[in-house]
């Protein structure tokens, strides 16, 4: 015979389901939104090949274990996927600065253009949902994601 859990059915309870519904939503929304990204920076990658693209984006030069657990990819992966890239020149590589035995990824001019490209459609799709909100909104909203996201000393 299965216990029923008497938090199950608290109000507070309720609150937290309809809350993973929502983070579900979003993660689900901006996977899609990913996917199609991926798609109009070259259609002939796989999707992985983007998020190696939008981090070097983000956080510019790196080494590819730095890449492999920052995306949390195995290194393999990252490595074909890296080699596919500076085959069609979006991503480069040169020795690292601070270790000569080390090679430094980073992208392209190219890489770096079609990049911004493919995140427009992103930030446009997010954007036509926050333009409806006045500041007031847009800022508690940002304050509570920095908590959820635990940033809250930012």
């Amino acid at each position: 015979m299965e216990h029923d859990d008497p938090y199950k059915n608290t109000p507070r309870a309720q609150l937290e389901l309809q809350l993973g519904e929502q983070i579900n939503a979003l993660i689900s929304a901006s996977h899609a939104l990913n996917v199609r990204a991926a798609a109009r920076f070259d259609s002939s990658l796989q999707p992985a090949a983007f998020l190696i693209v939008r981090w070097l984006f983000s956080f510019g030069p790196t080494s590819a274990t730095i890449l492999a657990e920052s995306t949390a990819m195995d290194r393999s992966s990252v490595t074909r996927l890296v080699n596919q890239l500076k085959l069609l020149d979006y991503v480069k590589s040169e020795p690292s600065p601070e270790d000569r035995r080390g090679i430094r990824l980073s992208l392209t001019e190219l890489g770096r253009q079609k990049t911004i490209d493919a995140l427009r459609e992103k930030e446009s799709a997010f954007y036509d949902r926050l333009s409806k909100w006045d500041d007031e909104q847009l800022e508690n909203f940002t304050a509570m994601l920095r908590l959820f996201n635990g940033n809250d000393r930012i």
